[in-house]
């Protein structure tokens, strides 16, 4: 039991793999000695252990045999994949994806270099990894605002009017259906759809996708009926209609929601106000000259009742007892033309309305400090557009719901900089890409990153046309070197790899088979002119 303890002590603490293995095979011994003296439950448990300790015998001898490049590409990648959980465990989403991502590249460098069950564990490693990098990054930040609305759902539910109970739980529906559309892996898909089952259940009505409030990345959605405050009294022997509590003239206010991707590159995007129907108001008072109240809600400038009805048109500014503060012009009660609206938590969009839904060319500030120039489509960047975001990096080009789509330039703070096509807020498709350091490449980009046919001119002179995969040459290609040698060949992971030729300025040449840019002997050299 003394060096059982020490075997598995020194494997926790991943001590050099020869000791390791030393102390089973002593332990695998000592147990096979205990055998032949002990008898009853004695002899059992020295059987039990020493099965178990010659299978972990196994296993590290097997990772001995595999060499120390097999052993190094697991401890490296087993750290990287430790530090990435480190990270999604505190949040940090976009970071996690990234290790994750490195991890994944460790995983398979390891499957590459080790033989038998090491490659296969590598090889499993190196799948988990993959999906962890994509939940980091699409999945968790989902996860947890679906989990963060439920739980002020439950928190609050006693204190919330059936309405805002009925709502709240679409949303946090709507958070867990988003999830699931996003996440990989089952255990993380059955407590989605565990949790949107259990929201439709107890709130006993169909499903119909729902935005959260303003203040947690929501908009108002256009079949949404306004909330409704105490009934005023009836003027001229007219009941009128109840006013909005928060709007006092069913002009609905929303300020766009903002999605942000720090990672490269960040994006942005946000839904805006839906429309509504024409303003319904109680008798105007008039406080002063050119000014009217209406409830908690005051007007000043050139308006007037409509008539025939209960609304108002006119031209001015339009104040809320929330802070939000509008200056444009009214048609019906219905923001229509140019105008600003500026709400309390320092949202601000100044250009164009139709019927209430801003829509058309505009600046528009977000709370997150996000600054937007183009055209818009119910509050959301759609179309050509320039965004400058609260990191530094500036976007110019396509936008589609909020996010760079189609053609664009992306230019990070750091100086790197994207010019080509983009899909679901990435840099897709066919681009050219000058990095911080000075290399610049132009060919195919997935996610930013170099794959497929391209050609990378390093900031040292040196020049690459082949194939790339995660931004490495991978695959045929060709290197020129500034002082004139060339590289002709098969290449993985960014070393020569496989069958090649390399040919000197001298015009010598070897032709051969490379292994991790290492010549082997399977190959010949020659000389200008010589035989051969």
């Amino acid at each position: 039991m003394a060096v059982d303890l020490a075997a598995v002590t020194a494997q926790s603490k991943k001590t050099d793999l020869t000791e390791q293995v030393r102390l089973f095979r002593e332990a695998v011994a000592l147990w096979t000695q205990a055998l032949g003296q002990c008898e009853g439950r004695a002899k059992e448990r020295a059987l039990r252990n020493r099965d178990d300790n010659q299978q972990m015998l196994d296993r590290l001898a097997e990772k001995l045999d595999a060499g120390p490049q097999c052993a190094s590409a697991h401890k490296n990648a087993s750290l990287l994949q430790d530090i990435a959980r480190q990270a999604l465990s505190d949040r940090r989403w976009h970071e996690a994806a990234a290790l994750f991502r490195k991890a994944e590249n460790s995983w398979d460098m390891a499957s590459e270099r080790c033989v038998g069950s090491q490659q296969d564990t590598a090889v499993r490693h190196r799948e988990q990894s993959a999906q962890d990098g994509h939940n980091a990054q699409f999945c968790a930040p989902l996860f947890e605002k679906a989990r963060e609305q439920t739980q002020k759902l439950r928190t609050a539910a006693t204190s919330l009017s059936r309405e805002d109970k009925h709502d709240g739980s679409l949303v946090a529906e709507t958070l867990w259906r988003d999830a699931m559309d996003n996440c990989k892996g089952a255990a993380v898909l059955d407590i989605a759809a565990n949790n949107a089952k259990t929201l439709a259940r107890e709130r006993g009505t169909t499903w119909v996708r729902r935005l959260a409030p303003a203040a947690q990345m929501a908009t108002v959605l256009p079949e949404e009926p306004a909330r409704v405050g105490e009934p005023v009294t009836e003027v001229s022997g007219e009941k009128k209609q109840p006013l909005p509590a928060t709007t006092a003239m069913s002009v609905k206010v929303a300020a766009p929601p903002v999605v942000l991707r720090n990672a490269q590159p960040s994006a942005a995007s946000g839904a805006g106000s839906a429309g509504a129907t024409p303003a319904r108001v109680a008798e105007p008072v008039a406080t002063e000259p050119g000014a009217l109240t209406v409830g908690d809600t005051r007007f000043v400038g050139n308006f007037e009742r409509d008539a025939g009805a209960t609304t108002l048109s006119g031209t001015g500014k339009v104040s809320w007892a929330t802070g939000d503060v509008f200056e444009g012009t009214l048609v019906k009660g219905l923001r229509h033309g140019r105008g600003v609206i500026v709400l309390a938590n320092g949202y601000r969009y100044a250009g164009d309305w139709v019927h209430d839904i801003p829509t058309g060319q505009a600046a528009v500030h977000f709370v997150n400090g996000n600054d937007y120039e183009g055209q818009v489509v119910d509050g959301t960047p759609q179309g050509q557009g320039r965004m400058r975001y609260a990191s530094g990096d500036v976007f110019e080009g396509q936008f589609l719901n909020g996010e760079p789509e189609a053609l664009g330039v992306y230019v990070w703070r750091n100086g790197q900089r994207y010019d080509g096509t983009w899909k679901n807020g990435r840099p897709n498709g066919q681009g050219k890409i000058k990095f911080a350091a000075g290399n610049q490449y132009e060919g195919q980009v997935l996610d930013g990153v170099p794959q497929g046919a391209g050609r990378m001119v390093f900031s040292g002179g040196e020049i690459y046309e082949g194939q790339f995969r995660k931004g490495e040459p991978h695959g045929q290609g060709s290197f020129q070197w500034p002082s004139g040698d060339h590289y002709v060949g098969q290449w993985q992971a960014g070393k020569k790899h496989g069958t090649g030729v390399f040919t000197w300025k001298s015009g010598d040449r070897w032709e051969g088979v490379y292994d991790q840019d290492v010549q082997k002997t399977e190959g010949a050299a020659a000389r200008p002119g010589a035989p051969g």
